[in-house]
């Protein structure tokens, strides 16, 4: 084990210096950023100062926007970053992390904005009970707080939407490329809104209060799935725009039942990172624990399960180009780590590696590696708070949690971790939010670039041929009605064989192939 970690090192960091080389979305193309903080994208009630005769309270859902400084683009695809915190205040919560402003956010969202994207920082509301010594209430609580945080995400996609019609597109975003990315916490918002689209999926047995006989949730208190519908403790926020999205990306967390995902058309594809000994969050399917008792509430399915199905069902079909590319080192990580076999209890006997997963794997139990903090600057940061708050925490005791699950907490061990994050993000972000078709808008005529192929009508291969001087870089095959149905990235030749892939049933697709200096579109038959 001790070899192959020193190997992924070795990989890692070719595979950085590999991706440097490459363009806008694949690397990072300008030197700042922009932040616009605290923008409100909505309200709704909160359960955390609700006294037990009183009312919800209103809370402003707040986010930070960062774009890169200097940009002239303004169709710019957008992440959605939600934080850790374990569903509840910042320090409160016994953690260091839970805001939007933590260092691997704000680390994140910086070098995405620095590779072109819109990085939106967002906050969700929180609250419920982890010290219950009742299980129903534990769950129950957790539950609902998981379900207001994708209600939640749902309301930020929307407004984003509202933006765009409403607002002249204040924030230069293309909405048709919107991908969720949660942390931690924030991965069962991510992982949650990808597949949670109807309320009879959160009335499965394990999420029924066996003592009431009745859903942990209640729609008339909490209001739809969507959250656009008023309840007693929701509010709608922007009703009547859509809340698709094409990208979900979870970094821990997990998703509540893998029978949420069907392979249905507007399901987003999905990736993940996750570290394999995580004791608070499974790697396959297994028991979420409190962090701060080691109390159970459910059982759920992590990273490696919910990708695992994705990829079953042609969710991800989308990343198979990316997958393909065996001269990306992170790929070949992936597929040593396939033959490694592992029971994760349950009669789950699974191997660690899988398309679309990235695993970290450590010799011990483990937690957030891609996190960081200083010390010195947490002594002040709690000093300030306690005295603003007449809360009483330690600081020593959160940097002492903090160690327990992260004892050689550095920058360096965190950005290092980044590094591989945003490496294997980057090329299949480039495919499921069709980044072929922003980075460049010049069109070519066919003429310009000497294109030919054939044979049209296809049925299994298409060869593509240029003038020796234009290669192609990149391919694309959309259905009619504009999704990626292939991709292959890279290409960097004057010759390309289109092969058809099973998902490409007969009838007309677009075809689009990336040059240095624009495109050239083509409708192709497959027959």
């Amino acid at each position: 084990m001790k070899q192959l970690n020193t190997l992924l090192v070795i990989l890692c960091t070719c595979a950085f210096l590999n991706v440097q080389a490459q363009e806008r979305y694949m690397a990072e193309v300008f030197s700042s950023v922009d932040v616009e903080t605290d923008v409100t994208y909505g309200q709704n009630l909160t359960v955390l100062t609700v006294p037990v005769t009183g009312s919800p309270s209103l809370q402003d859902l707040m986010m930070d926007v960062y774009t890169p400084a200097g940009d002239t683009i303004t169709d710019r695809p957008v992440v959605v970053y939600f934080h850790t915190g374990s569903f509840l205040p910042q320090y409160i919560n016994g953690q260091i992390t839970g805001s939007r402003s933590d260092s691997s956010v704000v680390e994140i969202c910086t070098r995405l904005a620095k590779m072109g994207y819109v990085a939106i920082s967002a906050t969700y509301r929180a609250g419920w009970n982890p010290i219950a010594s009742d299980q129903d209430e534990r769950t129950g609580t957790l539950l609902n707080a998981a379900y207001r945080g994708i209600q939640d995400a749902r309301a930020l996609i929307r407004f984003l939407r509202k933006t765009v019609a409403e607002e002249d597109n204040r924030f230069g975003v293309n909405t048709d490329k919107i991908c969720l990315w949660g942390q931690g916490t924030g991965g069962y918002i991510s992982l949650g809104a990808a597949y949670l689209d109807r309320f009879d999926e959160v009335v499965l047995d394990k999420f029924i209060d066996q003592d009431l006989a009745a859903p942990y949730v209640d729609t008339n208190l909490v209001g739809d799935v969507y959250g656009e519908k008023a309840a007693a403790i929701n509010i709608p926020n922007h009703v009547g725009y859509s809340n698709d999205f094409a990208m979900a990306v979870n970094m821990g967390g997990a998703l509540g039942d893998i029978s949420w995902i069907e392979g249905k058309d507007n399901e987003p594809a999905t990736m993940g990172f996750h570290v394999v000994r995580d004791p608070f969050a499974p790697y396959a399917n297994g028991a979420v624990i409190v962090p701060t008792t080691g109390d159970f509430v459910v059982n759920v399915d992590g990273t490696r399960t919910v990708v695992g199905k994705a990829n079953d069902l042609g969710v991800n079909a989308v990343f198979d180009a990316a997958n393909q590319d065996m001269t990306d080192m992170l790929n070949l990580i992936v597929s040593a780590y396939k033959n490694i076999n592992v029971d994760f209890g349950g009669g789950q006997v699974l191997s660690v590696g899988e398309d679309n997963v990235y695993p970290f794997l450590t010799p011990d139990l483990a937690s957030g590696p891609w996190e960081w903090w200083s010390k010195a600057q947490l002594d002040a940061t709690i000093a300030a708070f306690n005295a603003a708050t007449g809360e009483d925490i330690s600081s020593d005791t959160l940097h002492a949690n903090g160690l327990l699950l992260n004892p050689d907490m550095s920058k360096e061990k965190a950005t290092a971790h980044i590094d591989t994050i945003i490496n294997y993000f980057a090329p299949r972000a480039f495919l499921a939010l069709n980044l072929m078709a922003t980075s460049t808008n010049e069109v070519l005529s066919a003429e310009e670039v000497n294109f030919q192929m054939g044979p049209n009508p296809m049925k299994e291969f298409m060869t593509i041929t240029t003038a020796p001087d234009q290669p192609m870089l990149d391919v694309a095959v959309y259905n009619m009605s504009g999704k990626l149905m292939k991709g292959s990235m890279n290409v960097n030749n004057n010759q390309y064989l289109l092969r058809r892939t099973p998902h490409m049933t007969p009838g007309m697709y677009v075809l689009q192939v990336r040059f240095k200096d624009g495109f050239v579109s083509k409708k192709i038959m497959l027959e």
